[in-house]
């Protein structure tokens, strides 16, 4: 009796962990157990507690929802939770997301022009897929009714496996904040990458601050940013160093950078008010003020405080509601809004040199050579710009043809078609007198343009070490026929270049990039010559 027993138990706690088994593997893994502990950055946004929160109020779920539903094929609200992974680029960033849901959701039902066809998995017909549109590398998986995993094959294999490794600095972080919104970043994985990538860009860095930012990527080892709309405390940015000495030097320098910024925001405000002739004294003298005192309250505050080994910068949402606090921040975003101008005009130049350099090519490959700088009569005396030679190739053919090329600029005929300079000699970034252009060759004593033509076997430094053409200032702007280019010669500061940062050049292989106002005179005299043998780095 008491073996018929002990089977039947046998049987039925056999039974019991068959029936188990499988609803756990009908289950998804707890909330990061499909993140890898390798991650570099985990982000995450929790729905729910969003819309549970008095604050959630304010936010439009219900456009939300229907603009879900319209171009996705789903509810927003039946979304509890978004969760990010980002991995190491192996070369292309791997990234994954898992998306929990608080109904049984179907890949199927996700709209056509966002996803393929539906692919079953030959080893687990409960797990299915389906490409992203347009996104090859990008797959949608689905094993459970409520959760669907969206990523890079690699990382989707990896959130998928059974054996992964879950846990890790950046999961932890996220796993310890309750904000509805938060983000954390191990620095520590990419923090021989940010060296390296400072160190080629730290010559753009003004020299007051490189040491400070060179100390903080060497101290930071994570960042986690906390938000909560509409809270009290609506945004909290925190780093992490390896020790409370590390981290009161952290603090060290984020403050000296703060004052730095502070005073870089106030010259550059000085320069853009310097240079719009729109603004009369009164009004300059009037925003200089404000903007002073401003950032004169924003310096006497301590945003950045020191706890448990980590520098904090805590953000309340009263700055973004109190009018006071809206003013300090219009005269502090004033800079920003006319640095993202500036960066408009500087693309905007970009492409006109880009144009001019690919109609210098052009002509190279017609001619074999590339024109000279000046165009010269029979006797040797300068006549034409090279940027009237070049006008065939700028769809410019009908004004190039009106030129009497045995005439100099300035002759009673030629003088007739300044007024009908091409926009693309016109550079956004400064202004200059009608006719006149700012896009100047380089020339000198054995560097620079020659003044006839010449082979594209003269530039031995190699065409992608050697600047074809630069933007100059508004005062060294020529008209643009004239056979009168960029002195290199003279005395040479950064006030040749236009106001801001630095200037464009373009290289003699097409490429533009941008030269700051920190490079050294020497590179840039390297960069300048056509074969004189110099090793030149641009910063």
């Amino acid at each position: 009796m008491s073996l018929q027993l002990t089977r039947k138990a046998c049987c039925l706690i056999a039974l019991f962990f068959v029936c188990a088994s499988r609803s756990w593997a009908d289950a998804p893994p707890d909330r990061y157990g499909d993140i890898p502990s390798d991650s570099i950055a985990v982000a995450s946004i929790d729905l729910k507690a969003l819309r549970e929160s008095p604050s959630g109020e304010m936010i439009p779920w219900e456009i939300a929802d229907v603009a879900c539903r319209e171009q996705l094929g789903f509810s927003l609200e039946s979304v509890d939770s978004v969760d990010v992974t980002v991995g190491m680029p192996s070369p292309l960033p791997e990234v994954g997301v898992s998306i929990r849901f608080n109904r049984d959701v179907d890949i199927v039902d996700l709209l056509d022009k966002i996803a393929g066809p539906i692919e079953t998995s030959p080893k687990d017909e409960s797990l299915r897929f389906r490409d992203v549109a347009e996104l090859p590398q990008v797959r949608i998986a689905q094993k459970e009714g409520r959760r669907v995993l969206v990523g890079t094959q690699g990382t989707l294999r990896r959130m998928l496996s059974q054996r992964i490794q879950t846990g890790g600095t950046t999961v932890q972080l996220v796993q310890s904040s309750e904000a509805p919104i938060r983000m954390a970043l191990n620095f520590a994985k990419v923090r021989d990458l940010a060296s390296m990538a400072y160190e080629q860009a730290s010559q753009n860095v003004p020299e007051s601050m490189r040491d400070d930012i060179a100390d903080m990527i060497s101290l930071i080892d994570n960042f986690l940013v906390e938000v909560r709309p509409m809270s009290t405390e609506a945004l909290h940015v925190s780093a992490g160093a390896t020790s409370g000495p590390n981290a009161d030097t952290l603090l060290h320098c984020m403050n000296r950078l703060r004052s730095e910024i502070l005073k870089m925001t106030r010259e550059n405000l000085e320069v853009q008010l310097d240079d719009d002739e729109s603004i009369s004294d009164a009004m300059r003298t009037a925003i200089l003020g404000y903007s002073q005192r401003m950032q004169n309250v924003f310096d006497e505050q301590e945003f950045w405080t020191l706890e448990d080994d980590r520098v904090h910068l805590k953000v309340a949402n009263s700055i973004m509601s109190n009018y006071t606090t809206v003013g300090i921040l219009t005269g502090l975003l004033l800079p920003a809004v006319q640095s993202a101008r500036e960066a408009a005009r500087r693309m905007s130049s970009s492409n006109n040199l880009r144009q001019i350099m690919l109609s210098l090519l052009n002509y190279e490959s017609a001619y074999r050579e590339f024109p000279g700088r000046v165009v010269k009569s029979e006797d040797g005396q300068p006549l034409l710009s090279w940027r009237v030679m070049v006008l065939p190739f700028l769809d410019e053919e009908e004004l190039f043809k009106e030129f009497h090329l045995d005439e100099p600029w300035d002759s009673e005929h030629n003088i007739r078609l300044l007024e009908r300079m091409p926009a693309v000699y016109a550079n956004p970034r400064v202004a200059t007198l009608p006719g006149h252009t700012a896009y100047l060759a380089p020339y000198g004593e054995d560097a620079g343009w020659p003044e006839d033509n010449f082979r594209i076997s003269t530039i031995t430094d190699g065409t992608s070490n050697t600047i074809a053409v630069v933007e100059a200032s508004g005062q060294l702007a020529v008209p643009w026929t004239k056979p009168d280019d960029f002195d290199i010669d003279q005395p040479m500061d950064d006030a040749w270049m236009p106001p801001g940062s630095g200037a464009n050049a373009v290289f003699f292989d097409g490429s533009v990039r941008f030269l700051s106002r920190f490079v050294d005179a020497q590179s840039l005299r390297a960069m300048f010559t056509l074969d004189g043998g110099e090793s030149a780095r641009l910063p």
